[in-house]
């Protein structure tokens, strides 16, 4: 589906990007690599987009128009919605300047970026994941190098919009109407860590299929960690 490939899409430049269309403010930038990992996860985690923004390269805040806004500030929500587990490792590599940069196509970068930072992380016996972005050092310290979304990808965005927004809302209403004793599974097997089969199992139950399914248990950890998260 249209509307699946390109929530995937923001979903992918979600690991460069993290903004709105507020004002970023001045910030004293993180003078180590270890350091600017550390505030990123802290902004990341406290879904403060301000501070998430405060680490981008002015250059890459600059990107943000009228005319971009709207994927932008949807792109934040996306991104943050689940924390980073404070486990997670990094690592961080130099970008050559013959290296082949990511999202060609999709989205440029201001500035050609210097090193490339990835955090990997898991939750529960099954489930792991990857954030990656780009540094480039301002003044004494590094700056987050955000790629600006081209025109192309900004048009098919706003083209597909109302059929992603209106699959949100499909699979918010299937989590709404879970009735026990399947609902009580699903959060049984991800209270243990285990959403790839909290899907098979809600596939099974009900007919839909696994991408229906995958977003159904997305919305469910969603909620549960919203949950733990305000105790």
């Amino acid at each position: 589906m249209k509307s699946l490939a390109l929530l995937g899409l923001v979903s992918l430049l979600s690991v460069a990007i993290a903004c709105s269309s507020s004002g970023a403010g001045s910030v004293a930038r993180p003078a180590t690599i270890d350091a600017f990992v550390k505030r990123y996860v802290a902004a990341h985690n406290a879904k403060d987009v301000a501070a998430t923004r405060a680490l981008w390269h002015p250059k890459s805040a600059a990107c943000i128009t009228p005319e971009s806004a709207a994927f932008y500030d949807r792109d934040v929500r996306v991104s943050i919605r689940h924390a980073i587990p404070l486990d997670y490792t990094f690592t961080a590599k130099p970008v050559g300047p013959k290296d082949n940069l990511p999202f060609q196509g999709y989205g440029v970068f201001p500035i050609r970026p210097t090193q490339q930072v990835q955090i990997s992380y898991n939750y529960g016996v099954e489930s792991s994941g990857i954030i990656m972005f780009w540094l480039v050092q301002e003044g004494t310290g590094w700056a987050e190098d955000s790629p600006c979304v081209t025109p192309e990808t900004l048009q098919q965005f706003k083209a597909s919009l109302p059929e992603i927004m209106a699959n949100e809302e499909k699979t918010k209403s299937q989590v709404d109407s879970l009735q026990d004793p399947l609902r009580s599974e699903l959060v049984a097997l991800l209270k243990q860590g285990k959403p790839s089969a909290a899907a098979d199992r809600y596939a099974a139950a009900t007919g839909h299929d696994r991408n229906m399914a995958m977003f159904v248990i997305e919305e469910m950890q969603y909620r549960l960690e919203s949950v733990s998260a305000a105790k």
